[in-house]
């Protein structure tokens, strides 16, 4: 199972409606179940590294975050370490951490992919390209919270565009991230 996560939904709690917050949340106790059975690859790239680096001040400063759902709570753990040594180490290979492998897809490989005119927020790019960039060898979940992202999931006419732009789109599943431990 590969996945591309949205920054929010490493973040259980603050400012969204209770449906996300429960959505999240089963999402972050059912993947612990799931990583015992299958392979789960996280792919990033180092710009979504970088935007990740947010994730534990955000969760601090909510009082309704904890606690956090078993995946969350084990990435957080070792969250600095984590990101220290993915940003440090070769890219385009998958290491693992715990039982989940991260694997940093290389700009270069990035860079192919003009997708700003699909998504609403121009943050939400960076996630839809390596998305693309891994869908060219099978299935991707993008996971995500965001209305950017969920918009081009439910718009058939841009999401079609999107596919005949780019073949491997049809490879990408854009769900709620209940959804893709369903």
């Amino acid at each position: 199972m590969r996945l591309v996560i949205d920054t929010g939904v490493f973040i259980p709690c603050g400012d969204k409606s209770e449906d996300k917050i429960r959505s999240i949340n089963h999402f972050g106790s059912r993947l612990p179940r799931i990583a015992e059975r299958i392979d789960v690859e996280i792919l990033l790239s180092t710009e979504i590294l970088k935007e990740y680096k947010i994730v534990p001040a955000k969760i601090r400063r909510y009082n309704n975050c904890h606690p956090l759902p078993e995946f969350h709570s084990s990435v957080i753990r070792i969250f600095n370490n984590l990101l220290r040594n993915l940003l440090r180490l070769r890219k385009c290979i998958p290491r693992k951490f715990g039982s989940y492998s991260f694997h940093v897809i290389e700009s270069s490989k990035l860079e192919r992919y003009e997708v700003e005119e699909f998504v609403d927020d121009r943050e939400d790019a960076k996630f839809l390209k390596v998305a693309l960039a891994a869908a060219s060898r099978g299935e991707v979940y993008l996971l995500s919270v965001d209305n950017s992202l969920l918009k081009l999931r439910n718009d058939r006419d841009r999401f079609n565009s999107l596919c005949s732009r780019y073949q491997e789109a049809r490879n990408i599943q854009i769900c709620l991230p209940d959804e893709a431990v369903a």
